[in-house]
């Protein structure tokens, strides 16, 4: 294992932001991937109360729902 491979964090999350169009949800953007959890759930938090609807993404697909009403 070379020292870039040690380095790699397999518990990366973003924020995901959506998009209501009509009856529709979508996913319109996403955020740059950060190395924890909190982190990301901080930034979520912020957007949120912004008026963005958001969820966190983990790097293997998993969404975290963060808002009610999200498919």
């Amino acid at each position: 294992m070379g020292a870039f491979d040690a380095k790699i964090n397999n518990n990366m999350w973003r924020v995901v932001f959506y998009e209501r169009r009509g009856y529709r949800v979508q996913v319109d953007r996403t955020g740059p991937w950060l190395p924890d959890r909190q982190q990301a759930r901080r930034w979520a938090h912020w957007f949120g109360e912004q008026g963005y609807a958001v969820a966190l993404q983990d790097q293997n697909g998993e969404l975290e729902k963060l808002h009610q009403g999200l498919p």
